[in-house]
């Protein structure tokens, strides 16, 4: 894809990504979006073959980011404790921005025959691998007591999304304030089972 086309299908995505965050997916419609991009629909048909696949293609690049910041956090050598508090961080303060897409994510993630929901669930699965990874290293340096890294990081990754699915159930106020808290939270209750007694 040439550049020109690459800028296209990123203006397509963010400005679909903004009018999700403030209508809702359901409510959002391909003229809303070629609106917002200041382009016309049929603009939005080269590039997208439908609303779900700018949605899919929202989700593809936030994970390719997600892979980024990882990859950085890798290259700095932080403790996991220290690794874990800025993964939460980030996936919670870009939850806060776009709540809309987070819905969409939790209806979506199990519906059956949902192209977008097995795009998920592959992203998922590499999410809970690299923090097995971190766990595994950890491990190695002995930093952490004995455990099964597939185990605990199938749990991390399992509380973070219950903890989301609780908050978008609350009034805006406590989801505020459970999305503003619970990287902290989290982090500290894995960090207490996973350290070694001294």
């Amino acid at each position: 894809m040439e550049k020109g086309e690459k800028n296209k299908k990123a203006m397509i995505r963010e400005a679909a990504t903004r009018v999700i965050s403030r209508k809702g997916y359901f409510q959002t419609r391909p003229k809303d979006v070629a609106e917002e991009a200041d382009i016309s629909v049929g603009t939005i048909y080269n590039y997208f073959e439908s609303k779900q696949e700018i949605l899919v293609d929202i989700f593809s690049k936030e994970f390719s980011d997600r892979k980024d910041f990882y990859q950085e956090l890798s290259e700095r050598d932080l403790p996991l404790i220290d690794q874990i508090k800025k993964i939460l961080k980030r996936h919670f303060s870009r939850l806060s921005n776009h709540k809309e897409l987070m819905r969409v994510i939790i209806q979506e993630r199990f519906k059956p025959g949902s192209k977008l929901g097995r795009k998920l669930n592959e992203s998922y699965s590499e999410v809970i691998y690299y923090i097995e990874q971190l766990i595994e290293e950890a491990l190695e340096k002995e930093q952490i007591r004995p455990c099964n890294p597939k185990i605990i990081a199938a749990a991390l990754f399992g509380s973070v999304e219950s903890t989301i699915a609780s908050g978008i159930l609350m009034d805006e106020k406590d989801e505020e304030e459970v999305f503003k808290l619970a990287p902290e939270e989290l982090a500290e209750f894995f960090w207490n089972g996973l350290k070694k007694e001294k």
